[in-house]
């Protein structure tokens, strides 16, 4: 059987652009190489997300299922300082509120969900290879190779391919396209816990971020009472830890809570529930996210920073507007780079509004605008716009403000 596209991964990128796919009528497999659930950082949603999720259909079993994120809190350890965003103070007041979700229960709802929606799933199902054809001296993508758990190989051809594998990044690995985004060499160490800090009432689902010298942390709360926490630090912290003796992923952790009151204060009597883990050099870029009969979604287009919860947002608003110009591009019969020009450009616009201010932030630039006490009314709704992750559409005054103050830097 030939497909309208073949989706290298499951994570909310492949899943999204399946769904969307699906709901359009396309014949649609998704591959992933891992069986679900499984474990994945990057656990609070963004609210600009909420409408892709509507538009698939999943919107209310997401609701049913994760604590309500609506806001934002940024705590200095250094002099005390903190203040709340409330993403109902965004400039765009049609989404308000986000979700808070484990990942291993969020990827597979929406996996689930794909195929619910008439998409084929294949999990423990590892793409190989890409393959091409020839076509008008040109080299399309055709379809994948794959290999199963028990090591037996089969071809599958299809009109389209979306590499969605995540920071495997299957086509700009092999095509060596991928590169370095200076200023942002941190390292994240992270766990789960109980009986952490969290606010209560409404805000209880609203994500805590501790600034201190080193970095800044994470805590991030579920429905059953866990709260993610993450510290990212810089690398010289690091190295300069492990130098004094400090090796264990667990003993870093806890010198750095130990370098920050409010992180010791939020972590008070709370119960670690396993080793602390470590993700680290996990910024980079992609020098293409389209080509003839492909593109990328997601991490496999390049991972910027956890620091605003851009990850699964661009993989999400990426799969579903991706999915819908592939479905015209089949339509049309023209799967040709030149295509998706518009859709990588929206894509690239989102994610460099991100990226310069995140590469600001760690400049230690954006932390006077965020903790001023006397803050603009403007300035004040555009920081909240961003934080929801309204950085795709139009070109609000806002928007260009913000990139004239921050721009981002993707070239060392």
């Amino acid at each position: 059987m030939k497909y309208d596209v073949v989706i290298c991964g499951g994570g909310p990128g492949g899943s999204v652009c399946a769904a969307t796919l699906a709901k359009l009528g396309r014949r649609v497999l998704v591959v992933e190489r891992e069986r679900f659930p499984r474990f994945h950082l990057g656990e609070s949603l963004l609210p600009q997300s909420m409408p892709v999720l509507r538009a698939i259909g999943v919107f209310d079993a997401a609701a049913e299922r994760f604590i309500v994120k609506r806001g934002a809190h940024f705590h200095e350890s250094e002099t005390g300082k903190a203040t709340r965003y409330a993403f109902a103070d965004a400039f765009d007041k049609s989404v308000g509120s986000a979700f808070q979700v484990p990942r291993d229960e969020f990827d597979e709802l929406l996996l689930r969900h794909a195929a619910k929606t008439g998409a084929e799933v294949r999990e423990g199902v590892t793409v190989t290879r890409v393959i091409y054809d020839e076509r008008h001296g040109r080299r399309f993508a055709s379809g994948v190779e794959v290999s199963d758990e028990a090591g037996c190989g089969a071809r599958i051809e299809a009109r389209f391919v979306v590499d969605a594998t995540g920071r495997d990044a299957l086509l700009a690995h092999a095509g060596r396209m991928t590169e370095r985004v200076p200023q942002l060499e941190q390292t994240a160490l992270f766990s789960h816990f109980q009986r952490c800090f969290r606010e209560e009432g409404e805000r209880e689902g609203d994500i805590q971020i501790v600034v201190f010298e080193p970095g800044w942390f994470w805590f991030i709360p579920f429905r059953d009472g866990r709260t993610s926490v993450g510290a990212v630090v810089k690398p010289e912290w690091l190295r300069r830890r492990r130098a004094q003796g400090t090796v264990s992923l667990d003993d870093l952790f806890a010198a750095a809570v130990a370098e920050s009151p409010v992180a010791t204060r939020f972590l008070d009597g709370a119960k670690q529930s396993w080793p602390v883990q470590a993700a680290a050099d996990f910024s980079y870029r992609v020098r293409d996210l389209r080509g003839d009969g492909w593109l990328t979604v997601g991490d496999a287009g390049g991972f910027l920073d956890p620091l605003f919860s851009t990850g699964a947002h661009l993989a999400i608003v990426g799969g579903h507007e991706g999915a819908k110009v592939i479905d015209g591009a089949l339509r049309d019969g023209d799967v040709s780079k030149e295509r998706f020009a518009d859709w990588e450009a929206l894509v690239r616009k989102g994610a460099s509004l991100f990226l310069g201010a995140v590469q600001a932030f760690y400049r230690g630039e954006l932390q006077p605008l965020l903790f001023a006490e006397r803050q603009h009314p403007f300035l004040r709704h555009a920081i909240t716009s961003m934080l929801s992750g309204d950085v795709f559409a139009g070109d609000e005054r806002w928007q260009r403000e913000m990139r004239a103050r921050f721009p981002a830097r993707w070239d060392a």
